[in-house]
């Protein structure tokens, strides 16, 4: 029997880059294609008498001796005491004797996965001569989606966009110190100033508004939508989904339970459910097609993914452990 460990959020963060997270990303979306890694279903509930909420989602491997649920929760008074709003947590099992074997902090992680998950779409989708990546909104989740992206194509250019000029200014001093090559970092008057310049496009914000016009997203460009994870949420314009060839996303179950992106258009029956193509797993695993020309503006809607959580706690828990992967 083994004892259950606890790595705490700085070790969990320590143990892992996002060159590894990116790998570590694809195969569990490929191992998800081929149903080798699936979801179960996710618990969402109100947490006390205020305005907290929390949600469990759970995942299995068939392949790996594994299986866990994380715990994800949004305490929107925690920065009067010093504390980050969002509180996460991974919970390790063994798929052989069912014991616990981790518990791990998982705020960076859940910012390190969704950053490579877009890193993963945007390799797939995304044109290959494309150089110019547009955040809107500063926050860990954008910081991650930079640290990705950077990865997968060789940025020539940075630009941002953040309602706060300080934030944008903060944000741009952070990449600054781990760019991957010297690209410029440009900060933005509008979103519409931010995507028209853009070839890659990753909005990052709690907004229940589009954050940019339809027509300032260009022919050819790749997109993704991180922020929109509830049904009542809207990052982008519904002329912008339209404007899309497809969408793909983790899972397209839960992106048709979530995404107000797609379920706001679809439900004033602006598109239909097959403008969502299929998952990231699919793509991998060569059961659809991409890209099919350098005109066309493709879609990721990303709502998040336990699977994809599980991968990153593995790697985790085997770097700590010294565990082989095989």
């Amino acid at each position: 029997m083994k004892h259950m460990i606890v790595i705490p959020e700085e070790k969990a963060a320590a143990a892992i880059d996002m060159k590894t997270a990116l790998a570590t990303v694809r195969d569990a979306h490929l191992a998800c294609g081929k149903g080798e890694m699936y979801p179960g279903g996710r618990i969402a509930m109100p947490l006390g008498r205020g305005e907290s909420s929390g949600q469990w989602l759970t995942a299995v491997c068939t392949e790996q001796p594994f299986f866990g649920f994380k715990f994800s929760a949004v305490f929107p008074d925690n920065p009067k005491h010093g504390m980050p709003t969002d509180q996460s947590t991974i919970s390790l099992f063994s798929a052989i004797n069912g014991e616990q074997l981790a518990l791990i902090g998982a705020n960076h992680l859940t910012a390190l996965k969704t950053g490579a998950g877009a890193g993963v779409a945007t390799d797939l989708l995304a044109r290959k001569d494309a150089r110019h990546l547009g955040i809107v909104g500063t926050g860990t989740q954008a910081f991650t989606q930079v640290l990705a992206i950077q990865e997968v194509r060789e940025l020539e250019e940075l630009r941002v966009f953040d309602m706060a000029a300080d934030r944008m200014d903060a944000f741009a001093s952070r990449i600054a110190a781990v760019q991957n090559r010297p690209y410029q970092i440009i900060p933005c008057g509008s979103g519409n100033e931010c995507v028209a310049g853009s070839d890659i496009v990753s909005t990052v914000t709690p907004s229940r508004k589009p954050v940019f016009d339809a027509d300032a997203l260009q022919p050819g460009t790749h997109l993704n939508a991180i922020g929109s994870f509830t049904p009542f949420m809207q990052e982008i314009a519904e002329e912008a989904v339209q404007k899309a060839s497809f969408v793909v996303t983790e899972h397209v179950d839960g992106l048709w339970a979530a995404a107000g992106d797609i379920l706001i258009p679809f439900e004033k029956g602006l598109i239909t459910r097959d403008k969502v193509r299929g998952s990231v797993g699919d793509l991998l695993a060569g059961k659809l097609p991409g890209r099919s020309d350098h005109a066309e503006i493709t879609m990721y809607e990303s709502v998040g993914s336990c699977v994809l959580d599980l991968a990153i706690a593995i790697a985790v828990y085997r770097a700590e452990t010294g565990e082989p992967t095989a």
